[in-house]
């Protein structure tokens, strides 16, 4: 219990609060000083903050960073997140209206989708089938979206009303969501998938994948719904429920992985 209220201790809270800070800083100055060159890094920072840390916090506890070759985890991060990034807003632009309607409650089963797609296409290789490398390569892409789509909607604040104080707000919100959200709702169904793929030693459709699937589309479209549908404002706060039952539904999947399973050159049985 002790060690869980000194969470300030932590790595994961250590970056979070400096990459915070970095881009508020970032954005004081360049208000101070008019230098808007500094704003790509300021939204950068602010973007990145909340996936880091729950990168950072889910690797210390189960060091899952072992399990595929570092170059490869940041080519899923730059290329796999652009690619999700790519499909989805393809989609998101065909298949949801701008309007704010029920057509939102698409989106979960649109991007869930889009982020599969480039863990997938290494597991189809062969390679990898481990449920530590999968949860690595899930949330390497989905960090890589997230950054993306957060400083995506900074640089539309910008252009709006909200100024570059309402984008760093965003941004901070964001920080705060992003780890309960598209990370953990990709990473939950990469540890099913890869386990599945694992025992089976190739690709699969399962039941448990499917139903991992189904249960990250439904939360991720339950909470985008509930921050963007006409609903009374104290239903809104079952986002923070989604977000809970979200992030315990990731952690119930990873939460039995150890360190030295994370490293897919040794036996699964090691």
């Amino acid at each position: 219990m002790r060690e869980h209220l000194c969470f300030y201790r932590h790595r994961w809270f250590k970056a979070w609060i400096a990459m915070i800070a970095l881009s508020f800083s970032l954005i004081a100055v360049m208000q101070t000083a008019g230098n808007e060159a500094l704003l790509p890094a300021a939204f950068f920072y602010g973007a990145a903050a909340g996936p880091v840390a729950l990168l950072l916090a889910t690797h210390d506890r189960t060091r899952i960073g072992v399990s595929v070759p570092p170059m490869t985890l940041v080519g899923m991060f730059l290329f796999g997140g652009g690619v999700a990034l790519l499909l989805g807003g393809c989609l998101d632009s065909l298949l949801i209206s701008p309007k704010d309607d029920v057509s939102i409650l698409r989106v979960g089963w649109i991007e869930e989708s889009a982020k599969f797609v480039p863990p997938l296409a290494v597991a189809l290789t062969g390679r990898h089938l481990t449920r530590a490398a999968g949860v690595a390569l899930g949330l390497s892409c989905a960090t890589g979206f997230a950054v993306m789509e957060s400083m995506a909607y900074a640089w539309k604040n910008v252009a709006g009303e909200g100024g570059v104080v309402g984008a760093g707000t965003i941004l901070f919100l964001r920080g705060l969501t992003t780890p309960f959200s598209h990370l953990v709702w990709t990473g939950l169904i990469c540890a099913v998938a890869f386990e599945a793929w694992r025992i089976r030693g190739r690709v699969v459709v399962t039941l448990p994948v499917v139903t991992a699937f189904v249960t990250a589309a439904v939360l991720h479209s339950l909470s985008d719904g509930l921050l963007v549908l006409d609903i009374p404002r104290p239903a809104r706060l079952l986002f923070l429920v989604v977000a809970a039952v979200s992030y315990w539904l990731f952690h119930r999947a990873t939460r039995d992985l150890r360190p030295w399973e994370a490293d897919d050159r040794l036996p699964s049985h090691a």
